[in-house]
């Protein structure tokens, strides 16, 4: 008997599709399981670690109360840390509002007022000339400090406009006449 003709002998039809399928599930388990074991055995570091804690340390969570007994000198130890926690979220909550006012004020600054941009369109085609400013301010004399009018910025403009007594046309697309 060849070697082939034995082979054949010995396989069974009905073994056949059962050790199959067993093949290829541990096939798939190898593909899948292997890479993962060794993908989180080698990506472990120090740093990693440590990152870790740091961001679960920055999260803000609720203060969590046991009813357990501690001495007095624990409960001023822990007071004290409340009272400082509170202070430091009460002062970064202080400094963002300030931010926030400062940065609202700065965009707010050389924002047109709705009365003007009738005036500013008219003048100067509603542009910052380098010159004469968003008005057509030829006689600005160093106002405020600033060389030109086009040099001053809008809230200065407006200053020198008030100061001097002018107001927005009545009517609009009026030009002033100075």
């Amino acid at each position: 008997m060849t070697t082939r003709a034995w082979r054949a002998n010995t396989r069974t039809p009905e073994a056949s599709p059962a050790r199959s399928r067993f093949a290829i599930a541990i096939g798939a388990m190898a593909v899948l399981v292997v890479p993962a074991i060794l993908f989180s055995l080698l990506t472990v570091s120090p740093a990693a670690s440590a990152r870790v804690r740091h961001e679960a340390g920055s999260r803000h969570r609720a203060a969590r109360i046991d009813m357990k007994l501690m001495s007095y000198a624990q409960a001023e130890k822990v007071t004290k840390l409340a009272d400082f926690y509170n202070a430091v979220a009460g002062e970064e909550v202080k400094t963002y509002l300030q931010e926030a006012a400062f940065l609202e004020a700065v965009a707010n600054a050389n924002t047109m007022p709705a009365a003007w941009e009738a005036t500013a369109l008219c003048e100067e085609g509603g542009r910052n000339n380098s010159y004469a400013g968003y008005f057509g301010i030829l006689e600005w004399n160093g106002f405020d400090g600033y060389a030109t009018a086009g040099s001053a910025p809008l809230s200065v403009q407006l200053a020198w406009e008030s100061a001097h007594g002018i107001s927005p046309p009545d009517a609009p697309g009026q030009c002033h006449s100075y």
